[in-house]
């Protein structure tokens, strides 16, 4: 079994298992929204909710990418096989933190091993090949482990409710992996696409808005709020913003692989400049912000990459199918009801709130009926991956 398809490649089986996972527990947690959990002591709905979007969903698509980039970086294997297989059963036992008693504990334990597991695995080749371009993306992974910890200790009644929101510095920490990815590859991508040399990304501008993240990660710590934070988010939104402005996103229209992550990319600096809003005192909620960059941001480039690492390290053509398409359309939708939908019209905030997660769910399920045969089965070309 462990020699199957499946554990050949990191992508498989947590792009599989991160998409189903979307699919059934959003509309979960919409349907329970504000109701108490039975697992940890301190866990409600909306904590459990951001809890599994940022460490069970978006962890396991990372997860699936990093294991899957950083063989082609270095040439060297990260985890298959028994190693893989172990990743994949830590994070699936992890997913049953919501769950009462030694369910909950042993659970959280795992989710606890996940994140230090995953970065051995890609260490141990970035190091033996010298790739010091990605150490940063290394280095993020131990701080959202300590924030996951953080997390667990506070629901757990060990450590006081007032502590620190860490699912929002999570969040910060995800947003510097997104800035540092798609500053690679939105502009590489486009380019080769289109045989356009115009389209090049702005060194310099892309380190400064990959610091402007970090910084206000670092201000989310020690001064959340207020007119730093505001500067900053500001600052960060400008930086991200301006190195997209010779990535060609309108020359990508008619073809949605590529539009996809722009509009993903676009999402990112989006949801900044809310959060600067918001912190300025302007009537923007904070929560506006932060759904911005997960439903927005997160929800869009991780489907969009979903797709087109399925289908080009499966040996498909990079073309995807009107039902992707639909797919793509759809999330963005959600993405939209679940920012705008609470702050133009408060009364219906619940209504917007279903609205969205069904429209998430069927934009990952679309995922999901599209792509697990691609994602179980061997190359058409017998390659290995």
């Amino acid at each position: 079994m462990l020699n199957h398809v499946v554990f050949q490649k990191g992508f498989r089986p947590f792009f599989l298992l991160g998409g189903l996972c979307s699919v059934f527990l959003v509309p979960w947690w919409a349907f329970t929204y504000q109701q108490p959990m039975s697992g940890e002591p301190g866990l409600e709905s909306i904590s459990w909710h951001s809890h599994e979007m940022v460490f069970g969903f978006t962890m396991a698509i990372i997860a699936g990418f990093l294991l899957t980039a950083v063989e082609n970086w270095t040439n060297r294997p990260t985890a298959r096989g028994p190693f893989l297989a172990i990743l994949v059963s830590l994070w699936m036992i992890g997913r049953l933190v919501g769950l009462g008693g030694a369910v909950a504990t042993i659970a959280g334990l795992a989710d606890l091993l996940f994140i230090p597991a995953l970065t051995v695995a890609i260490a141990i080749p970035l190091f033996l090949a010298g790739s010091k371009r990605n150490y940063l993306l290394l280095a993020v992974l131990p701080l959202l482990w300590f924030c996951d910890l953080l997390l667990h200790l506070r629901t757990s009644g060990l450590l006081p409710q007032s502590l620190l929101r860490t699912d929002l510095v999570a969040v910060d920490l995800i947003v510097v992996v997104l800035v540092i990815i798609t500053g690679r590859i939105v502009p590489l991508f486009t380019r080769n696409a289109l045989g356009d040399e115009n389209i090049r990304p702005i060194p310099g501008l892309g380190i400064a808005a990959i610091i402007s993240v970090l910084v206000i990660a670092l201000i989310e710590v020690v001064a959340p709020g207020g007119y730093i934070m505001a500067v900053a988010a500001a600052v960060a939104g400008l930086l991200v913003l301006g190195r997209s402005v010779h990535w060609g996103f309108q020359k990508t229209l008619g073809k949605p692989i590529l539009w996809v992550l722009h509009l993903g990319h676009a999402w990112i600096w989006l949801g900044l400049f809310f959060k600067a809003a918001s912190a300025v005192g302007l009537p923007i909620q904070s929560s506006v912000a932060t759904h911005a960059l997960t439903a927005g941001a997160i929800g869009t480039l991780t489907l969009g990459m979903m797709v087109r690492v399925t289908l080009g390290h499966t040996g498909r053509p990079l073309q995807v199918t009107a039902m992707m398409t639909v797919a793509f359309v759809t999330i963005s939708a959600s993405a939209a009801l679940r920012v705008f939908g609470p702050w133009l019209r408060a009364d219906l905030t619940r209504t917007a709130l279903i609205s969205s997660a069904t429209l998430w769910s069927l934009a990952f399920a679309l995922y999901v009926l599209g792509n697990a045969r691609l994602l179980t089965t061997t190359r058409p070309d017998g390659k290995e991956g």
